[in-house]
């Protein structure tokens, strides 16, 4: 189904098949990834980050509300300095660097974070029709990135059927926690990485051993009161699920740090580096391929 530009952008627009080389355009180039199959749909969350309705009044509805709300929001300064004292920290470069962003939705954070860099391409991917394709062109286009983008919508596993590209960072913010399939992800990503490629995950979920114990103390309560039939679903040495709970619609995925460990290490990831920002609402993870 074509895309409708209208009102987008004044910027240069193409729409292209996920065949083509996504590297050589000079435009912002909007992308359908082809599924090939092999994974299953999260028809839950594709519908719930797809309704506009509910979207509508969120701070990303940059076509309604503008970009002021991003630009005051603590939340998010908190998370773009955290961002940037990371990058400086481990010395990342994107001059003439390949980067994909995975499950960017409107591209605020990439265009605050690279809009000052000359990178060689930016690919930004999500599941969201009307944020990647609609909202993410006037974000870019507000911050002056307008070149040598490629804005790619569907799921992040067909990535490998759109592009011979190899991506010498791998951009995940607020993202990775969404992600079912969290493995194969990375052994995806380390296929399509350059020798000394960079996974940056960001904006992960963090809690703090306070609040574990407080989650616990009302674990335990319920267990024992058997609190609408709380028994049933639960064991009574919980595990981090029982205690975080997964979003069914969202989709988010709470990990404990050694569930992380586990996904890291599984996927062929065996060092990685692990913050937690000052304020202790998130943390990251740098993951570095080794060169062959």
């Amino acid at each position: 189904m074509p895309i409708s530009k209208k009102n987008i952008s004044q910027r240069p627009l193409k729409e292209i098949n996920s065949e083509n080389n996504l590297n050589t355009n000079d435009s912002i180039n909007l992308i359908k990834l082809d599924s090939k199959g092999g994974h299953l749909i999260d028809k839950l969350s594709n519908d719930y980050w797809n309704n506009k309705e509910i979207e509508r009044n969120k701070i990303f509805n940059v076509s309604k509300i503008g970009f002021n709300d991003l630009e005051n929001s603590a939340k998010y300064n908190n998370l773009l300095n955290h961002i940037d004292s990371l990058f400086i920290k481990q010395n990342i470069d994107f001059n003439n660097k390949n980067i994909l962003s995975i499950a960017s939705g409107i591209c605020w954070i990439e265009s605050k974070i690279f809009n000052n860099n000359k990178f060689n391409s930016l690919s930004c991917n999500d599941i969201s029709l009307h944020r990647i394709h609609e909202l993410a062109p006037k974000t870019l286009n507000h911050y002056g990135i307008n070149k040598n983008v490629n804005l790619l919508h569907g799921n992040i596993f067909d990535i490998g059927n759109a592009t011979k590209a190899k991506y010498d960072l791998v951009f995940l913010c607020q993202a990775f926690h969404h992600i079912d399939e969290p493995i194969r992800l990375l052994r995806i990503m380390n296929d399509v990485m350059s020798n000394n490629g960079v996974i940056f995950i960001t904006g992960e979920h963090y809690y703090s051993s306070i609040e574990y114990h407080k989650r616990a103390i009302k674990h335990f309560i319920k267990y024992l009161i058997n609190y609408k039939n709380y028994r049933h679903l639960n064991n009574f040495y919980p595990s981090w699920q029982d205690l975080f709970r997964p979003s069914f619609s969202k989709g988010d995925i709470h990990w404990s740090l050694n569930e992380y460990n586990f996904i890291f290490k599984k996927s062929g990831f065996d060092n990685y580096y692990h913050y937690i920002s000052k304020c202790k609402r998130y943390q990251s993870f740098i993951l570095k391929k080794s060169e062959n």
